[in-house]
């Protein structure tokens, strides 16, 4: 919908966008454009009190906490108190009870460190009924210019005047003046929910048993080396809803130096009865170092330590969690196995790990530390299948069109300022043209694939979409196997050209090598070619050389759809897969044979593998897994989804789109966050949060493979979970390689698969329109 209005100085347009409620929150999404219609001056004045330029404003209303007021009506009040994150990265919470009206509900107001203000209800009375939680959720928080929250509670004793304004002001110049035919914009989202948003807990992320929550008695104190000069103090703080515990550091400049969180438990605990750890922290934008997690146990020999580090972590400054597998601890003492029932203390660290590490001053924050049991955790017994949704279908592939470039490679994302073309992408966007049936795109795309292969058969892992020229020379086996998967479908179900048969049959001679059949016999020869290519990363042991799960499963679906002289291939690939990267006990694909880090790709693309060779239960298992470990809210909470790996560390909607398409728990629930950011051009972002670290890259940028992703959840994925063959029809006249296959319906159904690149040698009493079978030659 989109609204307009005017004040005399601005004219505003309101894009909004208001997706499917979900059963415990109603979310509109608002893109506002205003322009100035003459100049503004604002006093001086209003932009010290911070009310000299509102972004965005709620109006609500507070009389009292339980009293009478004016009509008979008791409990008067719509809200009750206020919150936000500060720059000083602590919750700042008002209480409206607190403020004697008219005045400011906020004495010096820092600006937001998050992207939020909620205007809280905090318990289940009013005059008007339980009325709801309202939260106020930028997109993102500008780089140029602080955004800060204020607000003012006007003096009534009636409940029908709105007498508390809560506002984000804008602290830019916009709060100074305006000259005529200035524009901006800001996007947000407004969130109505029952309770005071606490998403780990809407999200049911604390299950298991929390040993610190920092509200009672604990036993945690700072430690340093004193052999560095670091600086390490711990102070409670206002976490995001309650009492949390604060590291302050400095760690100066030298590489590894640290500073420590430890907490000690005596008597020992005993977690024998669970197999992950869990807490809630948050980092400090302006300190971009490493962190270390550890649990020390202890047996008749000692004190002994078992740690996990992430690097480049902690400049997240908004809060979130973390999970940890017991196994992927690593032991500081050889040949020492970790005993979970005589754990004494557990420590977080911040190191400085290396040059790329900012070290200095800084903060870091934990709360609501415990464990919980994945082993035994719930798997369903059925696949969910997503609901479709063919307008939002169709506008990703549209969108996907777009970005098409005229050397038929598409753009990986649209903001990059080079034209960036990854070789993954290039497969998705090629599925996709092929399930969508466009034809001239899906040709040129294959025929970009062809000329950008290397001599031995590979692809590098991006080149620049217009000068073709390599961005990174970098030769990743995932990525060949994907380009090496998608040539085979465009190959197998783009095959259905009957305007070029009938064309052909005027004039058999003549048409015989049309640019249709040279594209299709040049990707053949190009699937081929990057087939072999893998054959040559296959050790002796069946997997590939590299120890990496993802790249094992990609490269499955590679030989298994390129055609029947690579069986022997996918049939040692799949041993690999079940007897090195599947952890039977757990439910799940490591990330190598001993890395035990949760992974995304690894669940979900292995979920469809097991799906393929008929391990249904394992890959419920799996995706189940992924369920349990990977599952995040947003910073500003206005939608959840997965990480690509823990972490987590921020929403990954590709991965999302991953989880989806294969069947997870909840698809249709995700598919709704995935809908709800799609935008009218159809374009899906990353992500609704800027990260890089911990591994992971994720960005508003809208991109392909996000885009492609919430296709194949739509539309029932990328992969072909069954290989059978059709039979083709041989129409009169069409050459040998121009193969016009008997098409299903919708071309990607599980079970049903025409391989129309093989050639054919009918035999000479084939009649035209016989049924033949396909058979390599």
């Amino acid at each position: 919908m989109q609204a307009y209005a005017t004040n005399g100085a601005f004219t505003i347009t309101y894009n909004i966008t208001m997706p499917p409620p979900r059963d415990d929150q109603t979310r509109l999404h608002v893109v506002q454009t205003y322009t100035t219609t003459t100049n503004v001056s604002i006093p001086a004045i209003r932009r010290t009190e911070k009310q000299g330029f509102k972004l965005v404003q709620i109006s609500s209303m507070f009389i009292n906490e339980s009293g009478a007021c004016a009509g008979g009506f008791v409990a008067c009040h719509d809200s009750d108190a206020a919150r936000y994150m500060a720059s000083n990265l602590e919750r700042h919470q008002v209480a409206f009870s607190s403020v004697a009206p008219s005045r400011f509900v906020f004495t010096n107001p820092l600006p937001l460190s998050s992207t939020w203000l909620d205007a809280l209800h905090t318990d289940d009375v009013s005059w008007q009924g339980n009325t709801p939680n309202v939260r106020i959720a930028l997109d993102a928080l500008p780089n140029d210019r602080t955004i800060t929250p204020q607000g003012w509670i006007n003096a009534t004793a009636d409940p029908n005047d709105d007498n508390v304004g809560l506002w984000l002001h804008d602290d830019g110049t916009a709060s100074e003046s305006w000259a005529a035919g200035r524009s901006a914009q800001v996007s947000y989202w407004l969130l109505a929910q029952d309770n005071p948003p606490d998403p780990w807990n809407d999200l049911g992320l604390r299950n298991g048993v929390t040993l610190l929550n920092f509200e009672g008695a604990y036993q945690c104190y700072p430690v340093r080396d004193e052999r560095q000069s670091t600086v390490a103090a711990l102070r409670p703080i206002a976490g995001y809803t309650d009492t949390a515990l604060q590291l302050d550091y400095n760690l100066g400049t030298g590489n590894h130096n640290w500073a420590q969180i430890r907490c000690d438990f005596n008597p020992p605990i005993d977690l024998s009865s669970y197999d992950h750890l869990r807490f809630e922290w948050r980092g400090d934008p302006n300190a971009a170092n490493s962190m270390e997690v550890g649990l020390i146990t202890r047996d008749a020999t000692g004190d002994h330590i078992f740690a996990r580090g992430y690097h480049h972590v902690t400049h997240r400054g908004w809060w979130g969690h973390l999970i940890i597998p017991f196994q992927f601890l690593e032991g500081w003492t050889p040949g020492r196995m970790f005993n979970p029932a005589q754990v004494v203390a557990v420590f977080i660290s911040v190191v400085k790990d290396g040059a790329n590490d900012s070290g200095g001053s800084g903060r870091l924050a934990i709360d609501n530390l415990g464990a919980f049991n994945v082993a035994r955790r719930p798997v369903l017994s059925a696949f969910e299948r997503a609901t479709s949704n063919k307008i939002a279908a169709r506008a990703a592939a549209d969108w996907i069109a777009t970005q098409q470039t005229r050397t038929g490679l598409v753009k990986s994302w649209q903001e990059e300022g080079a034209c960036v073309a990854h070789t993954y992408d290039q497969a998705l966007a090629l599925i996709v043209f092929v399930k969508e049936k466009r034809r001239a795109e899906a040709d040129a795309l294959a025929r970009a694939l062809v000329s950008t292969q290397n001599a031995d058969g590979s692809w590098y892992k991006s080149r620049n979409c217009e000068t073709l020229d390599p961005v990174d020379s970098n030769k990743w086996e995932g990525d060949i196997a994907w380009a090496v998967y998608g040539l085979s479908l465009y190959l197998a179900l783009g095959g259905d050209r009957p305007d070029v048969c009938t064309t052909m049959q005027k004039d058999v001679h003549q048409r015989a090598e049309t640019a249709i059949n040279r594209t299709l016999a040049d990707a053949r020869r190009a699937m081929q070619k990057g087939a072999d290519y893998l054959r040559t990363r296959i050790g002796a042991d069946g997997c590939l050389v590299i120890d990496h799960t993802e790249g094992t499963i990609d490269a499955w679906w590679a030989f298994q759809f390129a055609g029947p002289e690579y069986q022997d291939e996918a049939n040692r690939i799949r041993n690999c897969l079940l007897t090195y990267y599947w952890d039977d006990a757990m439910g799940r694909f490591k990330g190598g044979r001993n890395w035990w880090q949760p992974f995304l790709d690894n669940q979900t693309w292995g979920a469809a593998f097991l799906r393929s060779i008929g391990e249904s239960a394992k890959a419920r298992r799996a995706l189940s897994y992924a369920r349990a470990t990977l599952v995040l809210p947003a910073q500003g909470a206005q939608a959840f989804g997965f990480d690509g790996q823990g972490g987590p560390w921020a929403i990954w909607n590709e991965g999302t789109g991953q989880y989806i398409a294969a069947g997870g728990e909840g698809a249709n629930r995700f598919l709704g966050e995935l809908i709800a950011q799609q935008e009218p051009n159809g374009a899906l972002s990353s992500s609704l949060d800027e990260y890089a670290g911990g591994g992971v890259w994720t960005t508003r940028w809208h991109g392909v493979a996000p885009t492609a992703w919430l296709y194949f959840a739509l539309q029932g994925g990328p992969f072909l979970l069954h290989k059978i063959y059709l039979p083709l029809i041989l129409k009169p006249g069409c050459p040998t390689l121009c193969i016009c296959p008997l098409a299903p319906a919708d071309g990607f159904s599980p079970g049903r698969f025409a391989r129309s690149s093989q050639r054919l040698s009918p035999a000479p009493s084939d009649r035209p329109g016989r049924s033949v079978k396909a058979k390599a030659v």
